[in-house]
């Protein structure tokens, strides 16, 4: 079974690895790229079409609600949207976005590879 891809946008490059490494021993999905920068993070998301989006809030210039408003649009005539999974230290994530997306995971809970792939399966099934 082939893993599922995913694009992490996040500002933090040390959580951007840890998702990476996290990531890392799990055969059934795969971080194929990582942006700091939202804009490329977007425009990334919109020509590669991954299966998950692991999308932060709070980033300079463009924050995680708008690049979801975004992002959206573009991918409705795609046969397959990637789910977004928002991955965030805030405590209380704004409604929209937690409407517009498939799950949340605060990142203080990312611990260890086995805490955050329990949450993963959570959200995804």
């Amino acid at each position: 079974m082939k893993p599922l891809s995913c694009i992490s946008i996040d500002d933090n490059p040390l959580f951007t690895r840890k998702l990476e490494a996290f990531t890392e021993g799990l055969d059934w999905i795969s971080i194929i790229d990582s942006y700091d920068n939202p804009i490329q993070g977007a425009t990334a998301v919109v020509n590669s079409n991954p299966d998950v989006l692991f999308l932060d809030i709070e980033m300079p210039y463009i924050d995680g609600e708008y690049l979801v408003d975004w992002i959206k649009p573009r991918l409705q005539s795609m046969e397959k949207q990637p789910r977004i999974i928002v991955i965030s230290s805030v405590s209380e994530p704004p409604e929209e976005l937690l409407a517009n997306s498939d799950g949340f995971i605060n990142k203080s809970d990312v611990t260890d590879p086995e805490s955050f792939e329990k949450k993963l399966r959570e959200i995804l099934g």
